[in-house]
This record gives C-alpha cells, sequence and structure tokens, in this order.
C-alpha cells in the first residue's frame, strides 16, 4: 500500500491498505499509513479515525500520537490535539515532532510564549528540519519579534539554501520590513527552486508592478496565466485583478484560491431570520485609521436603528485612532476578534444570531475567507473592499454597479450580483476635505489642464502608462 501511495495512486493504496487490515487489524502501522492515504484524500475525519485505532494499538508509540495531534489540529480540534502532542514528548522528550504539533496546537489557543517554546524546542532536536524553522521564525513574527525570526531564518538557510519554504518566510519578512528590491529577489528565488509555487509568483509580479519594474512583466504574466488553466494554487485573485485580464480568468482564479485557502466547511443547520429587527453583521481587518474606515464610517452610523441592529467583528488591529473611536461608536455591538481562530469567530457570529454577514476585504490583506467557508450567517454579502468575485462558495451576494460588476458577465461571478445605481462605492459625507491647491502654487499655468492618478504603484502597468502618453499627447498644453 505503502508503494502505491508513493507512486499517486491513492484508491489502489487505500484498497490494498484496508486489505492488509482484513488479515492483520492489531497492526499499528497500517492504521497510520491508512490515515496518511486517507488524509491525502482529503478525507480528514476517517484519517483521524483510522490514528485512533493505531493509538489504541500503540499506547506507547510517540510517532502515532505526534500525527495524531496533526489530525486534530486540522479538524480545529486545537485541545485535544494539545493533548495528544503532550502524550507524545511524555512518552519521548526528544522526539521532535511531538513538539512541532504541539507549538501547532498551542498558536491558535492564542498560547503564542508556550509555542514558541515549543518550536525552539524541535529546531533544537533536529535544526535541519526547514518546516520547524519555519514555524519558530513565524512565531516570532507573529510576536512582533523580527530580529530574532530574521536570525532563525538565516540560520535555518545556511543550513538547507534550497529550502524554497524558508525563502518565502525570508521575503515575507523582508517585504514587512519595507525592504521590497531584497523581498522580489527572494521571492525570484524562491520561483527558481519552485517553479509552479503559486504565492511566489504572485508576490513576485506584485512587487515588480509596486516597484515599476517591467522588465519580464510579459513572461511572468504568461506564466500566471498558464497557473491559472492549469489551477496551480495559491495565485492570488488579488494580484490577478490589476492585470489586463478577462473576468472569466479571475473568476477561474478565486475558485482555485479559495478551495485551497477555505475550502467548504460542514454547513451548519439553516436558521431563519430574527423576527422584528434583522442583524447585520460587518466583517472587516480594517475597523482602524483605513481606506475602508474612511468610506463606510458614515454607512455603519446611517442604518435605521429601528430596523436593524448593527454588529462589526474586528479581525485586525485597534491602533487607538480617532478613527477606531467613531467606528467603535457606530455599532450595536463591536467584537475585537483580533488574532482569533476562524472557528471562534464564526461561533460568535452563529451565537449573535447574525441575519446578514457583510464580508468588507475580499482577497485583500487580512481577509477571513475561512470564516466565511463556515457560513456562520443565514446570508452573507461581499461589499466594497474587493470588487471582485470571491469565487467558490463563500458569499450569497456581491454588491456592485453596472461598471464595476457588469450585468452581462454575471456567469463570470461566483455569487448573485446585487447592483447600485451609478457607483457602488460608498463615500463618508462627514469626511473633511482639504481645499483644493491652485495651480498657481503647483508651478502650472492658470490655463493649464491636470490629469492625476492616485492610485498605488501595483496598480499601474505599461498599458496604463502608454494610454496616458497618449491621452497627454492630445491635450493641449
Amino acid at each position: 500500500g505503502v508503494v502505491l501511495y508513493q507512486a499517486g495512486k491513492i484508491p489502489e493504496a487505500a484498497e490494498r491498505i484496508r486489505a492488509s487490515l482484513k488479515l492483520e487489524p492489531t497492526s499499528a502501522d497500517a492504521w497510520s499509513n491508512l490515515a496518511m492515504v486517507l488524509d491525502t484524500a482529503g478525507r480528514r475525519e476517517a484519517a483521524h479515525n483510522a490514528l485512533l485505532e493505531a493509538a489504541k494499538l500503540a499506547p506507547n508509540a510517540p510517532e502515532v500520537f505526534a500525527n495524531l495531534s496533526a489530525a486534530q489540529t486540522a479538524l480545529g480540534r486545537v485541545a485535544e490535539a494539545e493533548a495528544s502532542a503532550r502524550r507524545s514528548i511524555e512518552l519521548d522528550a526528544n522526539h521532535a515532532a511531538g513538539w512541532y504539533n504541539l507549538a501547532v496546537a498551542l498558536e491558535p489557543q492564542g498560547r503564542l510564549l508556550e509555542a514558541m517554546d515549543a518550536a525552539s524546542r524541535a529546531v533544537g532536536l533536529v535544526p535541519e528540519e526547514a518546516r520547524f524553522a519555519g514555524l519558530k521564525a513565524q512565531l516570532e513574527i507573529t510576536a512582533g519579534m523580527r530580529r530574532k525570526a530574521r536570525a532563525t531564518l538565516d540560520a535555518a538557510l545556511a543550513r538547507k539554501p534550497g529550502a524554497a519554504a524558508l525563502q518565502f518566510q525570508l521575503a515575507g519578512l523582508l517585504e514587512r520590513e519595507g525592504d521590497a528590491a531584497a523581498a522580489m529577489q527572494a521571492y525570484e528565488n524562491v520561483v527558481r527552486l519552485e517553479a509552479n509555487d503559486g504565492a511566489a509568483l504572485s508576490q513576485l509580479l506584485f512587487l515588480r508592478q509596486r516597484l515599476g519594474d517591467w522588465h519580464d512583466l510579459d513572461a511572468l504574466r504568461q506564466r500566471f496565466r498558464d497557473g491559472i488553466a492549469s489551477e496551480l494554487p495559491m495565485l492570488s485573485p488579488f494580484v490577478w485583478l490589476s492585470q489586463p485580464s478577462s473576468r472569466h480568468e479571475q473568476r477561474r482564479c478565486a475558485d482555485t484560491w479559495t478551495s485551497t485557502l477555505a475550502p467548504p466547511g460542514i454547513a451548519p443547520e439553516p436558521r431563519p431570520l430574527n423576527e422584528g429587527r434583522l442583524r447585520i453583521g460587518y466583517l472587516s481587518s480594517d475597523f482602524h485609521a483605513h481606506a475602508t474606515a474612511y468610506l463606510a464610517a458614515g454607512l455603519f452610523e446611517a442604518h435605521d436603528r429601528e430596523r436593524f441592529e448593527i454588529f462589526a467583528y474586528s479581525s485586525g488591529r485597534d491602533d487607538r485612532s480617532a478613527m477606531r473611536e467613531r467606528l467603535v461608536r457606530g455599532f450595536d455591538r463591536f467584537v475585537d476578534a483580533g488574532g482569533w481562530p476562524a472557528m471562534r469567530l464564526a461561533q460568535t457570529i452563529r451565537d449573535d444570531a447574525i441575519d446578514i454577514l457583510v464580508d468588507l476585504k475580499g482577497h485583500t490583506e487580512g481577509a477571513a475567507p475561512a470564516v466565511l467557508a463556515l457560513r456562520p450567517a443565514p446570508i452573507s454579502v461581499h461589499y466594497l473592499g474587493y470588487p471582485g468575485t470571491l469565487g467558490g462558495d463563500l458569499v450569497d451576494y456581491l454588491i456592485g454597479d453596472p461598471i464595476v460588476t457588469p450585468p452581462a458577465h454575471a456567469d463570470d461571478y461566483a455569487e448573485t450580483l446585487v447592483l447600485l445605481p451609478r457607483s457602488y462605492q460608498i463615500n463618508d459625507y462627514d469626511r473633511p476635505i482639504a481645499a483644493p491647491p491652485t495651480r498657481q502654487s503647483l508651478g502650472f499655468a492658470r490655463s493649464t489642464v491636470v490629469l492625476c492618478c492616485f492610485n498605488r504603484g501595483y496598480k499601474l502597468n505599461p498599458e496604463v502608462f502608454d494610454a496616458w502618453l497618449r491621452i497627454l499627447a492630445q491635450v493641449p498644453d
């Protein structure tokens, strides 16, 4: 069975192992091998059950309990996963995988320092294992210890310079530190080592445009487009949305991304809408001084409180800004869910009996697709933050307008389109607007035509730049 598994013949491998278990049902190794095959086939619950059988048959095998911990974490049962990992290291204090899986189980419980200690022990026991070093660095980044994370990654890469996963982590760290050029080089290293790394290709293309380095843009775009066609995982729909592309391609990209990051959860029991006031919940990581907040703060305040109760679920940071204070005041209930695992946040939304959940993030940074996949409200909507399809079955409706989401292209959206007249984008009427500078103060003649673009650099490309030049060539001085 293991030979068939290694050959990629998953159904045949499962069948062969089950046949061997009929002959020898007390083989813990066979149950463990069956779990491995079932997990690869996406049958996580069945894999977990197989490992439970293995644990019964081999109660003193640390590797079985380490694997059981990993299976329980994958199912979101982190308390059980912690217990299994602790059993593994109780049996063998030098079992590195046990320490690693303990760290993985502790992190979603918010026990960061304990998780860092467990990850450090795993690295100390097997320093050449890239997975262990990567987790340690990730936890250090989460804790704000970027220098330590950099040291962890540098030490690990010195041992294994060809570890693409570590190169990817280093690139992300460099990007956070503002060294975009070095990050771009690290992403190039990843793509060279792993040609089918969709996440690295996405970030490389994004940084190329952000820095205005277009020398190989056509080649990167073609690799991206080919990846979409072959359903290459982790190609970012956010990155592709700013490229010359069709909505059909954007849909395919989003579908693959969503199926990878947020596979459908177990559908909850259907719940009728509340009688009386409906409860609307807004989900975002941008409830602070952010563009989304500047646009939508007035919207939250303007809801008719006789008909609706308005809730906020903030998965981002509290920057203690005046905008944050205004937002907290603007909701009937404001839940600070920063750092919460998806299952906890989804359960809170269910417990609050939200009728309509409005996602404001889409596929932008800090999004929570795993929460949406758990379907915590009877009706789910996406609005404002990402004017494209989310793909998969994450939400029911997408609020757009006839220009941003043309009804003629409805088949290229996973959601039902809800079209607002003229423009979908809300604006805060109470937002103060500075007086514009005069042409003279900017060094222009009084009659000069001034054309502006206030977008960030990654949204610009050669096609747009060429169009600007053609327009400027026709504008009188």
